[in-house]
C-alpha cells in the first residue's frame, strides 16, 4: 500500500508537471498553457464601454456590427455560416481569425484570381501543407508597420511538459500574395520571410488572418513580451463591440498535444495521452483485478446482527396498572406505584426501604435533592391509603402527582 502511494505521488506531482494539460485545445475557460482564458479576458476590456458578446451556437443573426474574433486550431464553416460571416464583414466590420488551418472556401471567397487558381484542393480543404510550414523548435515574429515593429523580434516556441519540441509553424502561402493582387496585405512576418499575419479587404470591411494562434494562448500572455505582441495584433480591430467565437471546430486529434478538440475526443483517449493520468488508469485497473481475484475466494458466512433484548418490565407494569384502573381497584394501583417508587429508591440511591421512618426520609432528601417535606407527604399519603378501606379518584391522582414530581426533581 505504501509503495502504491509513493508511485501515485510521483506520477501526479512530478510526472504531471503541475497537473496541466499541454494540448493545444484553446479552451476559453481553461487556464492550461494552451487555453485562451487570458486573451478572452483581455478582449472583454479592450474597448472600454463597448459590449463583449460570446458566440456559442450558430453565427446566424448574432453578428450586428463590430469585430468578430476566433482563436483555435481550425476555423471550419458550412456554406451558410460562411455567407453570414462574409456579409458581416462586407458591411464594414472586421473578422480576426487566428488559426493555422484557414478554410479554402474562405480563401477562394477573398481571392480575386489575379495570382492564379489555387482552389484545386476543393472547398473543404485548407492551405495547411508541408510547403506552407516551417518545422523548427523556435520561431520569431514581428510586425511590418513601423509603429508596431520591434527592434527585437518576438520569440515563440512550442512547449510540451515544459520541454521545447519541434513544431510546424504555418504561414500564408506566397501564391496568394503576388505583386499583382490587391486583396491581401502583409501585416506581420514569421522568421523575417513568410507572412503569418495578413489582412484581406472584403467589401467595406476586412479579414485579419493570423496563422500562429499559439501567440494568443495563456502561456505567452503571461509574459510581458507575449502580452505586448497580442495587444499590437488586436490593435487592428476597429473600436466597437467584440464577438468572441468560443465554439470548437477542430476535427483533428493528436495524442502528443499538437491539436485536437476536447469535445470530440473520448475521455479515455485523453487520459491515455497524459502520462500521469495513464499510470493512474492502469493502477486503478490493476487494483480492480486484484480485488476481484481475492474476492472470488471462499468468504465466511455473514454473521447476522442480533437485536438487543428488550426490557418489557415497564410495559408489563403499565399494562397491569391500566388493568387495575379499569377494574376500579385504586388501592391496588396505588400499592403498585409505591412498590415502583421503593424499587427506584433502592436501585438509584442504595437506601433500605424496609422502614419508612424519619431517617429514611432525611437520607432520601439528601441524596435525591428533593425537599424533605415532599418525601414526607408521599410516605404519609401512602400510609393513609394503606390503612383506609376506600380510595377515591382524587386521592389516587394526588398520590400520582406527588410521585411524578419526585421523579422530575430528583437528581
Amino acid at each position: 500500500m505504501v509503495l502504491l502511494l509513493v508511485v501515485l505521488l510521483y506520477f501526479f506531482w512530478d510526472g504531471g508537471k503541475g497537473n496541466y494539460s499541454w494540448r493545444e485545445h484553446y479552451d476559453p475557460n481553461s487556464k492550461d498553457p494552451y487555453g485562451t482564458y487570458l486573451v478572452r479576458n483581455l478582449l472583454e476590456t479592450y474597448f472600454p464601454g463597448q459590449p463583449f458578446k460570446v458566440v456559442k451556437d450558430s453565427i446566424g443573426e448574432q453578428l450586428d456590427s463590430g469585430s468578430f474574433v476566433y482563436v483555435g486550431t481550425q476555423f471550419s464553416l458550412d456554406s451558410q455560416a460562411l455567407d453570414q460571416l462574409l456579409r458581416f464583414v462586407e458591411r464594414g466590420n472586421r473578422a480576426f481569425i487566428a488559426c493555422p488551418y484557414i478554410p479554402q472556401a474562405l480563401l477562394d471567397s477573398l481571392d480575386d484570381g489575379t495570382c492564379g487558381d489555387y482552389g484545386a484542393y476543393g472547398a473543404d480543404t485548407v492551405f495547411h501543407e508541408t510547403f506552407h510550414q516551417i518545422p523548427d523548435t523556435v520561431a520569431y515574429m514581428n510586425f511590418l508597420h513601423p509603429s508596431l515593429a520591434d527592434t527585437a523580434p518576438y520569440q515563440i516556441k512550442r512547449l510540451f511538459l515544459r520541454q521545447t519540441i519541434e513544431h510546424a509553424w504555418d504561414f500564408v502561402p506566397n501564391e496568394y500574395r503576388c505583386e499583382a493582387q490587391t486583396t491581401f496585405t502583409t501585416l506581420g512576418l514569421i522568421n523575417d520571410e513568410h507572412a503569418n499575419f495578413v489582412s484581406a479587404a472584403y467589401g467595406n470591411g476586412e479579414f485579419l488572418l493570423h496563422t500562429t494562434p499559439l501567440a494568443f494562448t495563456n502561456l505567452y500572455l503571461m509574459e510581458k513580451r507575449g502580452l505586448e505582441y497580442a495587444s499590437k495584433a488586436f490593435s487592428h480591430l476597429g473600436a466597437g463591440p467584440i464577438y468572441w467565437d468560443e465554439r470548437r471546430y477542430d476535427p483533428f486529434d493528436d495524442a502528443a498535444g499538437n491539436g485536437g478538440s476536447p469535445e470530440k475526443q473520448s475521455p479515455l483517449r485523453y487520459i491515455l495521452s497524459q502520462p500521469p493520468l495513464a499510470w493512474a488508469w492502469y493502477i486503478l485497473l490493476g487494483m480492480a483485478v486484484l480485488y476481484l481475484v481475492f474476492r472470488a475466494k471462499r468468504r465466511q458466512r455473514v454473521i447476522p446482527v442480533l437485536e438487543r433484548n428488550a426490557n418489557t418490565s415497564l410495559e408489563f407494569i403499565g399494562t397491569i396498572g391500566r388493568l387495575f384502573f379499569i377494574q376500579n381497584n385504586h388501592r391496588q394501583l396505588a400499592a403498585q406505584k409505591m412498590r415502583l417508587f421503593l424499587i427506584f429508591v433502592r436501585e438509584r440511591y442504595h437506601l433500605h426501604t424496609k422502614e419508612l421512618n424519619e431517617a429514611f426520609t432525611k437520607g432520601l432528601a439528601v441524596r435525591s435533592d428533593v425537599p424533605e417535606e415532599h418525601i414526607t407527604k408521599i410516605i404519609n399519603l401512602h400510609r393513609n391509603i394503606t390503612s383506609s378501606g376506600f380510595l377515591s379518584d382524587t386521592t389516587l391522582v394526588d398520590f400520582h402527582r406527588l410521585l411524578e414530581r419526585f421523579y422530575r426533581e430528583c437528581k
